[in-house]
């Protein structure tokens, strides 16, 4: 196959140029060459991912790769949905965990380790967006908690920091995300702190705890101690460290670019990132109207995530 690479940056078109690639600052300079395009990677800034996709299939092409987030608007995100459902059309999106064993090594360790189900996640952090890093947490989370939400309540901080784009969004605050199972994902963040992110499996008497740096621990509390008052939940303690769990957290690129080429089913398909994507969009719904919504009737305000 031939590769074409858009990007709208003279100084990137000009290095691909030299290491022989052909490219193009738009894609109606592709369009014009009349190429039939087999495979498609959609990594521009998230509010033109839907209407590139929509271009694309619209020039022949049926497979494609789309970077986080789907979409800012929630309409948009629908209609391609309906449209690549009734046209047949392979979209994979690129949810970092999803391309790992991550969910395989935790189902492992709480079959090993007696862990019980998992009773919610904590996502924390200072400066690392809800939607920008949020999104992949929030694919993990639906895999490791088994269910959507179902009423979202929000307190925000909508800063325009956001390093890729002056006009996009750096979304900080505190989000409670109360699943259809009773489940919970809360979320703390602060655009006003540079601290990493750390994501907390919590379970009735343990603890996973997921660092920046891909470590993956399990802490857990003195069994002696939780039996001696007959598991009683109010009977609370500290929790001890066990061990390190190993998963592949590997650079995802490969992976997703081999299930575009070599796979009938995208790992992540356009259903279960919208899910990723309605929950950031709820978030600032229920931040702008100033109470808690429903996952089922979000109201899409319009504004840039990326």
């Amino acid at each position: 196959h031939d590769l074409y690479v858009i990007d709208n940056k003279e100084s990137v078109l000009e290095d691909l140029r030299r290491n022989q690639i052909k490219c193009f600052k738009n894609l109606d300079a592709l369009k014009k060459e009349n190429k039939k395009i087999t495979y498609c990677i959609i990594a521009n800034w998230g509010p033109d991912h839907i209407s590139t996709a929509n271009q694309l299939i619209d020039i022949g092409c049926k497979r494609l790769i789309i970077e986080k987030p789907l979409s800012n608007r929630k309409d948009d995100l629908q209609n391609l949905k309906k449209r690549c459902l009734k046209e047949d059309i392979f979209v994979t999106v690129h949810h970092h965990f999803s391309y790992t064993n991550i969910v395989d090594k935790i189902r492992e360790a709480e079959s090993e380790f007696n862990l019980g189900d998992p009773k919610g996640i904590r996502i924390i952090g200072g400066a690392v967006c809800l939607s920008t890093n949020g999104t992949h947490f929030f694919d993990l989370s639906y895999d490791v908690l088994k269910s959507k939400p179902k009423y979202i309540t929000a307190e925000l901080d909508l800063d325009y920091i956001n390093p890729r784009d002056k006009n996009l969004l750096n979304i900080g605050g505190m989000v409670c995300y109360k699943m259809e199972n009773k489940n919970f994902v809360n979320v703390s963040l602060s655009n006003e702190s540079s601290e990493a992110y750390r994501l907390e499996i919590v379970y009735r008497n343990s603890l996973l705890k997921l660092g920046s740096n891909g470590k993956l621990k399990l802490l857990k509390r003195n069994m002696e101690d939780v039996e001696k008052y007959n598991d009683k939940i109010t009977r609370y303690g500290e929790l001890n460290f066990v061990c390190d769990l190993d998963y592949e957290d590997l650079p995802t690129l490969d992976r997703v670019i081999n299930n575009l080429i070599n796979e009938n089913k995208p790992i992540v398909d356009i259903q279960k990132a919208e899910i990723s994507t309605l929950m950031v969009i709820g978030a600032i719904d229920s931040h702008i109207q100033g109470k808690r919504i429903e996952y089922d009737n979000i109201i899409d305000h319009g504004l840039l995530i990326s």
